[in-house]
């Protein structure tokens, strides 16, 4: 009997292993089509995913992501605030930073707070496709806390003139305004080659910038106002500085004797620059008062106005050429060999 039950267990088991031999056989015969057409399904699937987003590098190196349609930016810098626009995306400024003041149209815009205070819960509230800050210039803080709600960030840091309008190209190709940008991009460039060709062979006029005061401030060639200063012919004191802001002592100023001393006009001191530098006569530019300035709006920030700042400060430096250059012509030397 119990053969009997054996040999009939024996017969069950027979054509089930013979069924799964046949499925084993046949995955085992399939097995890397089907891999190959579930790697081609979901390598399909990625693609269009990434077909319904944009991808841009920024300043950090960092490859950002958004919607293909950014309907929501919001700027963390006065800035980033310009060069959003200038790359014809303004209409899809949802929110500023408090000292975000141009374009005019900026003005009727939403803000969340000004540096180092910004509102992070604000921000997140909103639901921006991105936010653009200013890498070094806006607080780590601040921007650390919007990427860990998940909130997108997109840093831009300018250097120079080119890579200002690589800036406004990239804005442009981020939020779908890239007609917009290319275009005011190849304007802004013609405009810098204009400035360069007409300025930058001129008679080197040694000029000191002072950036602060308290404590005394310069910046070297790695700032963009350097780079300015040689645009106009002029020939930076500390041009050749390790750091883009460096700490200068009165001694080291003297010692270097500019023609020219310039700075923004809205130093927070009460004085005017001419107030600030009375007492220093032996200074040459002080003697001669050559003490200039430029609106701090337009000098300090890497956007197109920077080319406004560069003209303002060309022309007066072009001023102090000629002077120089005149009163060069009526020395007593000069009369004798005539």
């Amino acid at each position: 009997m119990r053969h009997l039950h054996q040999t009939s267990r024996e017969r069950i088991r027979s054509p089930l292993k013979k069924t799964v031999a046949k499925v084993l056989r046949f995955f085992e015969r399939y097995r890397q089509p089907a891999i190959w057409l579930t790697v081609f399904v979901l390598s399909g699937y990625t693609t269009l995913l990434k077909a319904s987003e944009v991808c841009v590098e920024d300043d950090l190196k960092r490859e950002v992501c958004v919607p293909e349609s950014v309907k929501k930016i919001i700027s963390l810098s006065p800035g980033s605030t310009e060069l959003i626009y200038a790359a014809g995306a303004g209409k899809q400024v949802v929110a500023v930073d408090d000292h975000s003041d141009y374009p005019p149209a900026v003005t009727k815009v939403p803000r969340i707070g000004g540096f180092p205070n910004v509102s992070v819960e604000a921000i997140a509230a909103m639901k921006p496709d991105i936010v653009v800050a200013w890498a070094g210039g806006n607080s780590p803080k601040v921007t650390s806390r919007l990427e860990s709600l998940g909130v997108s960030v997109f840093y831009i840091d300018p250097l120079s003139f080119s890579e200002i309008a690589s800036v406004i190209r990239r804005l442009g190709k981020l939020f779908g305004t890239s007609v917009v940008a290319d275009k005011e991009a190849k304007r802004f460039l013609a405009r810098y080659q204009s400035i360069k060709k007409k300025y930058r062979l001129n008679k080197p006029v040694t000029v000191f910038y002072e950036i602060w005061n308290k404590p005394l401030m310069s910046i070297s060639r790695k700032q963009i106002i350097g780079q300015m200063i040689e645009l106009c012919g002029g020939q930076n004191i500390y041009a050749d500085s390790k750091i883009r802001v460096p700490k200068v002592s009165m001694e080291s100023l003297l010692v270097k004797n500019p023609e020219v001393i310039v700075s923004s006009n809205n130093l927070k001191d009460g004085k005017t620059i001419e107030e600030r530098w009375s007492k220093w006569s032996d200074l040459q530019a002080v003697k001669k008062h050559h003490l200039l300035t430029v609106q701090g709006h337009l000098i300090s920030r890497p956007t197109p106005r920077a080319l406004d700042a560069a003209e303002s400060l060309c022309q007066q430096l072009e001023s102090v050429r000629k002077e120089s250059l005149a009163k060069a012509s009526k020395t007593p030397e000069n009369t004798h060999k005539e």
